[in-house]
């Protein structure tokens, strides 16, 4: 009978509970210390405050995942996911306590002193348990015997996944190639231990817990050996990728009850999702009391510069096709949609797909002079900070958009796509992306667009879009010109 293995974080629950042993021994140890220092450390509800720390603990590890690689991650390694995730909890600490008292109500040095402890501490037993973990899961009985029928071709890349990936839990004591008798001989240290004809007779009379048809399973080479198999109940593991789809996006799910694979450029797991939700509304509510400021203070010098509403409504494409209405400050004239057709042929983007103009008319305030020098105003202005785009963040907390996304493309654009351009709209848009930050995004070829915004689906993490925020902040200050 197949035993199926824990996943996420309960996989390294004896990790997380030495973590919580390391941060309550690092909080009374700190209280003992500023205790003897003479540095008065009045708390009303000491218990309270120790329970909420490590229930903030337990959050971070979890939602986080700092856990995920503990086994596999050399000292160095270790050391710096340690250190980010003990920042990260100070961090949550000073929230809490501003949140509770409106101020830090502990001195400096006690929080300093908490904080070097529960690094030691948990950086410690993180490697010292690892060793135990190593020693014991290395022990031979404690391992799934595992024997991998597949092409020479794909030998070395299954045998080194599992060395890397599947420590612990299964060890690979033979292979059998389909392609060729290669009895007797090894691949990375694993015997090829018998032919494919001669592969049931081995499993029959060999310790063989489980059976992986690493890309096998379809062919009819090894149909045979599948049927004899399932005659001996052994739990079998089936590995075909679909052709055309990188290996690395496939998932089971269930569709109605049924067990289908699932493939995309990416996939994004619960946990991830929720992450980036949870990000996308963090700065969403502090970006709308930025859009609701914004729009008191310039709401009357574009009244007063161009009659009219003072949001700009346009409806976008989201995500799969779906249409929104965007929301913009308005920093053109109310007829801008009417003249762009007549400016077409100013278009940077000669390829239609995008609009974009060194020096566009319809922005409030723009002039060309007599004498050919060009003018611009408050439109200019609000265009060049960025600051039209802050309403932004009402779709943002709607869900019609991410913080860090792809351009969501006008209607008129849209229809324009062709096949492959259809792969930017495989996810929420975004405020910002990698398309954005680019300083030749002004000229940029749509067919460049579009890699980026593929380039940025395909490696997707809540790590690439704070650094992607970052860049974006650092684009503004640069094309600020005041």
């Amino acid at each position: 009978m197949y035993k199926s293995a824990l996943h996420g974080w309960l996989r390294h629950l004896d990790f997380i509970l030495w973590d919580e042993f390391s941060l309550f021994l690092a909080i009374l140890l700190t209280g003992r210390i500023v205790s003897l220092a003479g540095v008065p450390l009045a708390e009303p509800n000491p218990f309270g405050i120790i329970m909420l720390l490590l229930v903030i603990n337990l959050s971070l590890m979890i939602a986080s995942d700092s856990l995920s690689t503990v086994i596999q991650n050399d000292g160095w390694k270790e050391f710096k996911i340690t250190l980010r995730h003990s920042f990260f909890l100070l961090s949550s600490t000073i929230l809490g306590l501003l949140v509770r008292d409106g101020r830090i109500a502990y001195p400096r040095v006690a929080l300093f002193i908490g904080f070097v402890l529960y690094l030691a501490f948990s950086y410690v037993t993180r490697v010292l348990w690892r060793r135990v973990v190593v020693k014991r899961e290395r022990k031979k009985e404690t391992q799934k015997s595992l024997l991998v029928v597949t092409y020479e071709r794909y030998a070395h890349d299954v045998v080194g996944r599992f060395k890397q990936y599947a420590f612990g839990r299964y060890a690979i004591n033979g292979l059998v190639l389909i392609d060729r008798d290669a009895t007797g001989e090894t691949i990375d240290g694993i015997p090829v231990v018998a032919s494919l004809d001669g592969a049931a007779d081995y499993i029959c009379r060999s310790w063989i817990d489980e059976v992986l048809f690493f890309r096998s399973s379809l062919d009819e080479p090894a149909q045979p050996l599948i049927a004899l198999c399932r005659e001996m109940a052994l739990t079998l593991h089936f590995y075909s990728p679909v052709q055309g789809v990188d290996e690395r996006k496939q998932v089971i799910s269930w569709i109605a009850g049924f067990q289908v694979l699932s493939a995309n450029l990416n996939t994004m797991s619960l946990h991830d999702a929720f992450l980036k939700r949870a990000f996308d509304l963090c700065i969403g509510v502090v970006g709308s009391f930025m859009a609701l400021a914004a729009l008191a203070i310039l709401g009357p010098i574009i009244k007063k510069a161009s009659p009219g509403p003072l949001l700009f409504k346009q409806v976008r494409i989201g995500e799969n096709g779906k249409k929104f209405v965007i929301y913009k400050i308005r920093s053109m004239h109310t007829d801008a949609d009417r003249r762009k057709e007549e400016l077409e042929k100013l278009n940077s983007h000669k390829d239609g797909m995008l609009f974009k103009m060194d020096f566009d008319p319809r922005v409030i305030g723009n002039r060309l002079m007599p004498d050919g020098t060009q003018r611009v105003g408050i439109g200019d202005f609000i265009r060049r900070t960025h600051l039209d785009e802050l309403p932004q963040f009402f779709n943002v907390l709607r869900g019609d958009m991410s913080v860090v996304g792809t351009r969501p493309p006008t209607v008129d654009e849209w229809e324009k796509y062709q096949y492959h351009h259809r792969a930017r709209l495989s996810i929420r848009p975004g405020m910002t992306g990698l398309w954005q930050i680019n300083r030749g995004k002004d000229i940029m070829p749509f067919d460049e667009v579009v890699r980026l915004d593929t380039e940025y689906i395909s490696n997707w993490s809540v790590s690439g879009d704070v650094r992607i925020i970052a860049k974006t902040f650092a684009a503004i200050i640069r094309s600020i010109k005041i």
